[in-house]
């Protein structure tokens, strides 16, 4: 059973994963959607080639990209390796907490038959007393968690896979604060194949650190590989129509929206669903820096340059 899944993460995920529904909050297996396998077959391309894996994502609001993430690590650790640790950092505590709670859920309602002789071993115990770092007997693993504030909390661990979240926020938009924390977490991580490093940030203007190593990232200069999730990839983002409904809401469309509608991917229902969602913001560029069609629109928000969306056709 395990050799079906060591080579099939998509698998893994739906047959042996358990996820919050962000909709209704119930317990639910974890069905990849569109964004989340695009980005995880980059992460297996990068694998398979025998590279390290090592992404920069640039990402629209809610379609679960900390939690695929979060899985594709517990996948190596469960599935693919023993002894392969991980090492989860947000901006603020919560945030890598609540990121660590998703793999608590995961070895809670991990299949039985899985397991083995020792089911005990398969949940978090503290490291050596730590209040940081938690340790998977079963695949002798651990799972640290340090807020970005205070790296040092698990500084001189031996680690394999970092998941560096919300980068643009660290350091409170100090660059360089931002960029020695960063190498202090992930510094240390070989370049060895299986090891993994994501930095992935919803956008916080065009001055932080975050935005600097997006550019290196495009330009090709990093080791990292440059992916961004635009609003209309994530399938909730759309507006039921009726048949009746179709021409009258195309025409209530702006040039801009009519513009999305050019764009691969972008249906009448998610023009639709984007122009009711504007009319909760005061200006359009708001409504571009949280939910952004391309990256220069992601970082336009924040104190970054401003935007005019006729720009875009």
């Amino acid at each position: 059973m395990m050799d079906r899944y060591s080579e099939d993460f998509e698998l893994w995920c739906r047959e042996c994963v358990t996820v919050t529904d962000k909709l209704t909050g119930a317990p639910v297996p974890f069905v990849l959607n569109a964004p989340q396998r695009r980005v995880a077959a980059i992460m297996e391309r990068q694998r398979q080639a025998g590279r390290p894996v090592r992404l920069i994502m640039l990402k629209a609001r809610q379609w679960g990209g900390s939690t695929l993430v979060q899985m594709y690590m517990a996948w190596m650790q469960l599935v693919r390796r023993t002894g392969w640790n991980s090492l989860i950092c947000g901006h603020v505590k919560d945030a890598a907490a609540n990121i660590r709670g998703m793999y608590s859920l995961l070895l809670r309602h991990y299949p039985a038959h899985l397991k083995g002789d020792k089911p005990g071993e398969w949940s978090f115990t503290p490291f050596e007393k730590s209040a940081n770092v938690n340790i998977i007997a079963a695949r002798d693993c651990r799972v640290a968690l340090a807020p970005a504030f205070a790296p040092n909390a698990v500084r001189g661990g031996n680690y394999q896979m970092a998941h560096l979240s919300e980068v643009a926020f660290w350091g409170e938009g100090d660059h360089d604060v931002a960029e020695k924390i960063v190498r202090s977490v992930a510094g240390s991580i070989a370049l060895l194949p299986d090891t993994l490093i994501v930095m992935e940030s919803t956008a916080d203007g065009d001055d932080n650190y975050f935005h600097t190593e997006w550019q290196r990232a495009v330009r090709g200069e990093s080791d990292k590989e440059a992916v961004f999730v635009p609003w209309y990839e994530i399938e909730i983002y759309r507006k039921e129509l009726a048949d009746s409904e179709r021409r009258e809401v195309a025409e209530s469309l702006d040039s801009y929206e009519k513009w999305l509608l050019g764009l691969d991917g972008v249906s009448l229902e998610a023009a639709a669903w984007y122009h009711d969602k504007r009319r909760e913001y005061s200006t359009h560029e708001q409504m571009m820096a949280e939910y952004p069609s391309t990256p220069e629109e992601a970082f336009c928000g924040g104190g970054g340059e401003r935007l005019d969306p006729s720009d875009f056709f």
